[in-house]
């Protein structure tokens, strides 16, 4: 399972919504194909690693549409849902959360460096997934890549199922915290005031810590990235018109060079021609000189 990613989402009462393995390889394997079901997708992305393109893909059509599904089964139509997230570089889009605040999911991303205390996932169901991984694979007798792949998708569907288990959900919400008087001993491990870093970028907004569905936050994103386009746009402009010059000075340097080099060819046909004619002239005079002196 090598730079594969578990993409998973729970619910304080232990239900597991659909799941998603991101697989490293141009195409999905025929050793895999077998696992597909209605709650397990297997996504071949090239990495296996969680970016932009494949985190909107898993919110809009599989995460959000299972949201509003359940909701309605549960007659809870008009009530809000909150969801907990990670503030992973995949999830700074604002137009994913423009959806989510359409259907009334409220969206608390953690603060970085935090999850590991705070997030139900990362409290119980991403180490028991691991855990069973672990022990239930054994090296196939062949090294060949195929081999291992059939012995991994043998383990896969066990592991998922203990890990995405309501007990193991269950007690992952009461370990992170999050749930109603059980944030006591986690609050304990957290320091005073919340240090975590800034945006490496410049250009990156801001949104660790903080409900990503709000109004005011999100029109505030959306204008970040709009500025952020108009300067990348006048950049390229700038660019374009920088490369433009040099190819103009290019072009002048070139016909520049090639002017002094036709006049240099003028010169050297003048200069050959006069020693052709010379030439002519001596041969000319030393038959002259060889007919008067025979």
């Amino acid at each position: 399972m090598i730079n594969s990613t578990f993409v998973a989402a729970v619910a304080a009462d232990g239900y597991a919504f659909p799941s998603v393995i991101l697989w490293p390889s141009a195409k999905l394997p025929e050793e895999l194909k077998c696992l597909l079901s209605p709650t397990l997708e297997i996504w071949a992305n090239g990495s296996g690693w969680m970016d932009n393109e494949c985190f909107k893909r898993y919110a809009l059509t599989i995460l959000l549409p299972s949201i509003i599904e359940r909701r309605k089964r549960m007659s809870l139509e008009n009530e809000h849902i909150l969801l907990l997230l990670d503030s992973h570089a995949s999830r700074a889009d604002p137009s994913i959360w423009r959806e989510f605040q359409k259907q009334q999911v409220d969206v608390l991303t953690f603060v970085p460096h935090s999850t590991h205390l705070c997030q139900p996932l990362d409290r119980g169901v991403f180490a028991v997934f691991k855990s069973e991984l672990i022990n239930r694979f054994e090296a196939p007798s062949s090294s060949s890549s195929s081999s291992k792949r059939a012995a991994i998708s043998d383990v896969l569907p066990q592991a998922i199922h203990t890990a995405l288990s309501p007990s193991v959900i269950q007690k992952a919400f009461v370990c992170s915290g999050v749930l109603h008087n059980s944030s006591g001993p986690v609050l304990l491990k957290l320091p005073e005031s919340s240090i975590y870093p800034l945006p490496s970028r410049r250009n990156r907004f801001n949104f660790y810590g903080k409900v990503i569905t709000d109004e005011n936050l999100l029109e505030k994103w959306e204008n970040h990235l709009k500025i952020n386009i108009e300067r990348k746009n006048e950049m390229d402009e700038k660019e374009k018109d920088e490369v433009k010059t040099v190819v103009d000075e290019k072009k002048k340097i070139k016909r520049r060079f090639l002017h002094v080099k036709n006049d240099d060819s003028d010169e050297e046909k003048k200069d050959n021609a006069l020693n052709r004619g010379e030439g002519k002239r001596k041969v000319i005079r030393r038959i002259n000189s060889d007919f008067v002196f025979f």
